[in-house]
Formats: C-alpha cells, structure tokens, sequence
C-alpha cells in the first residue's frame, strides 16, 4: 500500500503543532495556511467552511473520511505551516485519490 503523503503531513503538523482543530478556533487563528474538511462534514459545517476558506483566500480541502484517518471526531481542521501546506496542496493537486481542491 502506497504512503498517504497527505496524513503524513497531518502527522508532521500535530507533532510540530501546526495544526488547528474545529471550527471555532479556525476562525479565530490569523495564521492560517491550508483548510481541510471532512466528506461526511455536515452541510452547515462544509458551508461555514467554504465561506472561511472565501474570507482567508486559502484552498480548502474535502478529504474522505477525515475524522477516520485521523482517529477520532475531527470534521475540520487547519494546517499553520505554509511548507506543509504546500506540500499536501501539491499531492492533492497530483492526483492523490480520496481528496479534492
């Protein structure tokens, strides 16, 4: 089975604690650099979402069961890293199956 280079980043951010959980702190990070929501988010979730990633110009990204891959109830997160964020971007932008920009 091919490395998820996606959910090694997630990986990399939390342990660098580059990473935002949940809407409300999304919302009140300024330094923000990549948005991630989960396929199974709810649709006032997804809106609030989009409509942030609209605000901060920045890519949000709809990743199939999220709260799965991470292991736990996470619908929504952001990455602060710009080099992490770049990266993951850059392997959704590739082709990576089970994501979309």
């Amino acid at each position: 089975m091919a490395t998820d280079k996606f959910m090694a980043m997630i990986g990399f951010a939390k342990r660098a604690r580059r990473i935002v959980y949940g809407l409300d702190s999304l919302q009140t990070t300024k330094r923000l650099k990549l948005l991630a929501v989960s396929d199974t988010a709810s649709d006032n979730l997804l809106s609030s979402m989009v409509r942030l990633s609209q605000k901060l110009n920045l890519p949000l990204i709809t990743v199939d069961g999220l709260e799965a891959k991470m292991g736990g109830n996470c619908k929504a997160l952001g990455i602060t890293d710009e080099f992490m964020a770049l990266e993951m971007i850059e392997y959704v932008k590739g082709g990576a199956q089970g994501y979309k920009i």
